[in-house]
């Protein structure tokens, strides 16, 4: 047995159940890249010795596990079950896939180590979106009781003057966590898209004031077209004071927080985060779809983890036909 990835695989089944009990200290993103890139050098590991990552995989189920765990009320509704069984389908192709290309890899052909390449990197996908999963879901049960100055929502698009039920959701937790901090102030970032009747961030203004929240207490920021901006705009919004020493949550939905999180250590604005509810119908292709874009973010990253494996596919399955 191997110590190093023996005990690899028990920090990361650590930080799976530290997630889902919201211990404060590993629900971050840092944490989240820190636990895929432990991650990835279990996976080279166990390629460049040709044997099955079977601590890792392991790790992978305690982490399903905790989603069951945290998600179990899932299996009591309709709409629910649907998404999962579509996101099941979707998981299952990709299984499929790499379990064909390390079949194929076990040809003795002179490119069978790009099958196994393949296969490495689909097996490292499915890691990923686990960690993806764990973590994101968590920022959906933290409502950090701390003090904070601003509460940022982040807008979604609309396709009236009325907010959508997703944007309904956002804005409703920001009134959960407005009513634990009243003192706090409210910014509602979103612009007007060509095809939406009025900005976003007016859209959640009326909602907000609708409930309660006095006008003098929200700041719009009515310009953004996109994640990137929201963040972006926001800080531009902030007096210097505040940047340095405010303390900002932010709210949008559940599969998208990370990313919006991720947008605001590029931006060095220092934020938390706090998911909100996802409709069902389409949740499975916003995950999938955040959980891309979020990787996007550490291309570099994922640059030198594709090319490292690469090369130790290559080592490990050196097999030329002769004819």
């Amino acid at each position: 047995m191997n110590i190093l990835p023996l005990t690899i695989c028990l920090l990361i089944s650590v930080i799976y159940i530290g997630m889902t009990f919201n211990i404060k200290f590993f629900v971050h993103i840092n944490v989240f890249i820190s636990q895929v890139i432990l991650g990835y050098i279990v996976i080279i590991f166990y390629i460049g010795s040709h044997t099955y990552p079977v601590e890792l995989i392991i790790a992978m189920c305690i982490g399903l596990s905790t989603l069951y765990v945290s998600h179990a009320h899932l299996l009591q509704n309709s709409n629910s079950k649907l998404f999962l069984k579509r996101l099941a389908l979707i998981i299952l192709k990709v299984v499929l896939f790499g379990a064909s290309c390390a079949y194929i890899s076990l040809i003795p052909i002179a490119f069978n180590a790009i099958f196994y390449w393949l296969a490495a990197i689909t097996f490292s996908t499915l890691y990923t979106f686990i960690c993806y999963a764990v973590c994101s879901s968590s920022y959906a049960r933290n409502m950090n009781r701390v003090s904070y100055d601003k509460i940022l929502v982040l807008g979604a698009g609309i396709f009236t003057e009325e907010v959508t039920p997703m944007l309904a959701e956002r804005l409703n937790k920001a009134l959960d966590l407005y009513a634990q901090n009243p003192k706090s102030e409210i910014i509602v970032s979103g612009g007007q898209g060509k095809d939406e009747p009025i900005s976003e961030a007016l859209a959640m203004t009326r909602y907000l004031v609708k409930y309660g929240v006095p006008l003098n207490k929200i700041t719009m920021e009515n310009h953004s077209t996109s994640t990137y901006e929201n963040i972006k705009y926001t800080k531009s919004l902030l007096p210097d004071h505040l940047l340095i020493n405010s303390k900002i949550v932010c709210v949008t939905s559940q599969f998208h927080i990370m990313r919006a999180l991720r947008f605001g250590q590029k931006l060095q604005l220092k934020l938390t985060g706090v998911g909100s509810h996802t409709p069902y119908h389409f949740l499975e292709v916003a995950l999938i779809r955040d959980f891309l874009a979020l990787m996007y973010q550490y291309k570099l990253i994922l640059t030198i983890y594709f090319a490292s494996l690469f090369f130790i596919c290559i080592i490990a399955l050196w097999h030329i036909p002769t004819f």
